[in-house]
């Protein structure tokens, strides 16, 4: 039987109609190249099965085209963020390894991770942000770092995300309906997206003359258990009718807190308002459809994955530049009423 003949560099240049320099100057990563002419040429990579010899590449060009991925991936929003990164990834020709940093010793996890690995950058998204030890371990790391909404000292930010705009919008849309006793449940307190929330929750309530009870503002966490223990402390201020209305922060939570609802003959809106953050299958499947605080995942994955590369490309520009502002979008369906 004839063997399969080898698909070669100059195959990929044939067929994307450009020349070998330029093929080799997309997959070893260069600056000068443009993205139309990169796209060009990897989907003639794809097409051909053309497998480059990493090795010989990461000798010559000191790149491993490699990115590393840190983040806590009970959080199932994390999928279609890596999968946004993945997406702008491929068009460089790296791809992307993800670690699971849990709620507890991202320090740990990571050097282990990183240890006896080569990475050309690192995208983060950590638990908590005054972590001394992760402060340490990051210091030695060598390649472009770059955080994924959170505020972590001596890295420079990839993305950051407009939770404020959403999450005041949701709290005035509340009171407007004339809820006052609205329950913010949110994440850590140590991270940046629930910081920002609860400012723009105090705000909204700041701005209409209501008085805010602190004690509405809870911080959970990011799991269905979690929620469904906050929930079960919120029942007795649900069933006396002081809170009338939830503003959920993550949708995992948001998933213990239905169980609780249902556990005991609670319906919304009737007897709750509710309000939770990702727009998925749950969230519009279910009946009346749930209003809801959506990011835009893939546009997140795909926007800090630009900005590390960036970095890569031009060292010296590390830091240099403002995280990559996301936007958010209130979107109002049927599960909230008039108190």
């Amino acid at each position: 039987m004839a063997q399969e003949k080898k698909v070669t560099i100059k195959d990929v240049a044939r067929d994307a109609g450009v020349g070998l320099g330029t093929v080799s100057r997309a997959i070893n990563g260069s600056a000068n190249i443009s993205l139309e002419t990169k796209q060009k040429i990897f989907e003639s990579i794809k097409k051909l099965g053309y497998v480059p010899n990493q090795t010989a590449q990461s000798m010559r060009s000191n790149k491993y085209r490699s990115i590393a991925l840190f983040v806590n991936i009970s959080n199932v929003a994390f999928a279609q963020i890596a999968k946004g990164i993945q997406n702008e990834l491929d068009y460089s020709g790296y791809t992307l390894s993800l670690c699971d940093v849990g709620e507890r010793d991202a320090a740990g996890k990571i050097d282990s991770f990183l240890a006896g690995r080569k990475f050309d950058g690192i995208i983060l998204s950590v638990p908590r942000e005054d972590d001394e030890q992760l402060h340490k371990v990051l210091s030695k790391v060598s390649v472009p770092i770059v955080t994924l909404d959170r505020d972590v000292p001596g890295v420079a930010g990839g993305v950051i995300i407009d939770y404020s705009h959403s999450v005041k919008r949701a709290t005035e849309y509340l009171l407007s309906l004339g809820h006052e006793g609205i329950a913010l449940i949110s994440g850590s307190g140590k991270i940046r997206p629930t910081r920002i929330s609860v400012a723009a929750f105090k705000e909204a309530y700041e701005a209409a003359g209501k008085k805010l009870d602190s004690a509405r503002i809870i911080e959970g966490g990011f799991t269905s258990d979690i929620g469904r223990n906050v929930m079960l402390d919120l029942l007795p201020d649900i069933q006396r009718g002081s809170v009338t209305a939830v503003i959920s922060l993550n949708n995992q939570m948001f998933h213990g807190i239905l169980q609780v609802m249902r556990e005991n003959g609670l319906e919304y809106p009737k007897d709750l308002s509710i309000i939770t953050v990702e727009d998925y299958e749950l969230t519009k499947l279910l009946n009346p459809p749930v209003t809801v605080i959506r990011r835009p995942l893939l546009d997140i994955g795909a926007g800090v994955a630009r900005v590390l590369l960036q970095y890569i490309e031009k060292p010296d520009m590390y830091g240099k530049q403002n995280p990559l502002s996301i936007p958010t979008e209130f979107i109002i369906r049927e599960s909230c009423s008039k108190r």
